[in-house]
């Protein structure tokens, strides 16, 4: 199964990149898509990271395992 890697992108913070170096295993595109869609969400609604004060100028940047970017969500495209 593919391994693909969810980084962060978030402007408003001079880093503005959070690398993920773990990954996610998933069947296919679909399945990714959901599982970023999901986890834009999931970050939203938590507001774990307080540091970010905008989150819909954010978005996930994924890669597979050597590094292709495969999709980029902005955040705005997880709001219902």
């Amino acid at each position: 199964m593919p391994r693909y890697f969810l980084h962060l992108r978030y402007p408003a913070s001079e880093d503005g990149f959070a690398q993920d170096d773990e990954g996610d295993e998933l069947t296919d595109l679909d399945d990714l898509r959901q599982h970023v869609v999901d986890t834009a969400r999931d970050l939203m609604r938590g507001a774990r990271l307080k540091a970010i004060p905008d989150w819909l100028r954010c978005s996930f940047e994924v890669t597979d395992e050597v590094g292709t970017v495969v999709l980029t969500l902005p955040f705005s495209e997880a709001v219902k």
